[in-house]
């Protein structure tokens, strides 16, 4: 165990962080193939959502309050929200926090002219942005072929993205977490994944929420996965109506101050410990 002292320089020359956002596109165009595959896989992904839930929907109008083109939209709005945080899952990252852990590597984050959390948040930031510009190009094809709904009216649209973005800070301290928890275990493999299953499931990636039994509903909306995508989805197809927008954006912010908290307070133990395996 080896305790890290973070020297006055990682306090010098901030503005220079936000050249932390192209790492993901630098890598992308080193692995050109993923350029390829990624729209692929995702192409393939919203056909077969679209034809499954076509086939649910075949002989009912209405199911779970949602009809079919609510269904669709939420459905396949929610794979594309999935891909924006798909290049920030650290567990195959070569610079993440898991592998940096392992290989020993982890030591530079404590020693670079930014602190290790403002280089977590740059460089996750870089990630988001790149796969939101893949998931705003979808949208924008979807409702092109009129395969999804249009937000409703302009208070509809401010009030998704305000969600939106709330969502997605949540999701990014929900991440934080697990990597942080790194310091403290061998591998945190098995705990990613299963994390971003339950993250899936249980924010509405995988099936819209309001499909799942009611017990488990009623659990899941009181939960942080559920802020990510349900939250704003819900808001975006018409299931929430606007007039309860405020108490859905307020149970969004609490989680974003609660999970700033307890990854501000992680980031501080880990900076006092550093398991190094080997490196």
């Amino acid at each position: 165990m080896t305790s890290i002292v973070i020297p006055d320089v990682a306090k010098r020359r901030p503005h220079r962080s936000w050249r932390l956002l192209r790492v993901g596109l630098l890598n992308e165009r080193a692995f050109r193939i993923r350029l390829v595959v990624a729209p692929m896989m995702l192409a393939v992904q919203l056909y077969l959502y679209d034809r499954l839930w076509a086939a649910v929907f075949h002989h009912t109008g209405k199911a779970a309050g949602l009809t079919l083109k609510q269904t669709l939209t939420y459905a396949l709005m929610a794979l594309l929200l999935g891909r924006v945080r798909w290049n920030a899952r650290t567990v195959n990252v070569r610079d993440g926090i898991p592998i940096s852990v392992r290989e020993g590597t982890i030591v530079y984050w404590f020693l670079r002219p930014i602190s290790p959390g403002r280089f977590y948040m740059w460089r996750q930031t870089g990630d988001v942005l790149y796969g939101g510009a893949w998931a705003l190009l979808g949208y924008v094809v979807l409702r092109a072929a009129d395969v999804i709904n249009p937000p409703h009216g302009f208070n509809g649209a401010v009030v998704f993205a305000i969600s939106l973005c709330l969502g997605q800070v949540v999701l990014y301290y929900l991440g934080q977490i697990v990597d942080i928890a790194m310091f403290w275990m061998l591998s945190n493999n098995g705990l990613a994944r299963m994390y971003y299953f339950v993250q899936d499931l249980l924010s509405g990636v995988f099936v819209p929420l309001p499909f799942m039994p009611p017990l488990m509903l009623a659990i899941a909306t009181w939960l942080p996965f559920s802020s990510g995508v349900n939250v704003p989805l819900s808001l975006y197809v018409g299931r929430t109506p606007l007039s309860r927008a405020p108490e859905q954006l307020g149970l969004q912010l609490f989680w974003c101050v609660a999970l700033a908290l307890v990854t501000r307070w992680l980031w501080q133990r880990a900076s006092n410990r550093v398991t190094v395996q080997g490196g």
